[in-house]
């Protein structure tokens, strides 16, 4: 199979308006800011995600179904690199040392459970796919979303072989979470000494 490259039709295509603004067929104002964002880095990025995208696609199916999956897994991609997440899936395996990463939050605390360390060296970290500042939303197919710390840690604990995890990144609550927390522990430590 081929691999998709949009480049040559993103060139042609500014060839093409060069050549409409050329023939005053369309006035260079308008054509100008689209001519821009065709040649922008933002668009550069948008095809290169595109691009890697549409080869990971099931090839099984039409080449529409294969570019609109394509189209939609690039729109994901961008809005979560903006903190806009969509859940995702992680599959870790459970060794002796764990899962190789620490959870804060939960209902008790009035926020919900992060992965608030990825531990070097462990599975988390070798797999890469689970970062500090993922939500966790279930383990193994139970939600913890409205669950108490001590239940998440339990069901991370009992899980056996593959973990099967869905998490979301929303790395902006993690860090406003650690700085309510730290403003907790000073209150507590400025009424400790008076």
């Amino acid at each position: 199979m081929v691999q998709l490259s949009l480049e040559r039709d993103i060139r042609r295509a500014i060839e093409l308006m060069e050549k409409l603004e050329q023939s005053g067929q369309i006035p260079a104002a308008k054509l100008e800011p689209m001519k821009n964002v065709l040649k922008s880095d933002f668009c550069r990025a948008v095809r290169e995600v595109y691009e890697q995208v549409h080869e990971t696609v099931d090839t099984k199916h039409p080449p529409e179904i294969r570019a609109e999956a394509a189209a939609k897994a690039t729109v994901a991609a961008f809005a979560a690199s903006e903190g806009h997440a969509h859940p995702r899936v992680i599959e870790l395996p459970k060794t002796a040392e764990g899962l190789g990463f620490n959870v804060m939050g939960g209902k008790e605390q009035a926020s919900p459970i992060y992965i608030s360390r990825i531990i070097p060296g462990g599975a988390a970290a070798k797999d890469g796919s689970l970062r500090r500042g993922d939500q966790l939303l279930s383990v193994n197919g139970q939600s913890v979303e409205k669950s108490s710390h001590e239940t998440a840690v339990d069901l991370l604990k009992n899980a056996q072989g593959k973990v099967r995890l869905v998490v979301k990144y929303t790395p902006k609550i993690l860090e406003e979470m650690e700085a309510r927390f730290e403003r907790q522990r000073a209150s507590r430590r400025g009424r400790a000494v008076n």
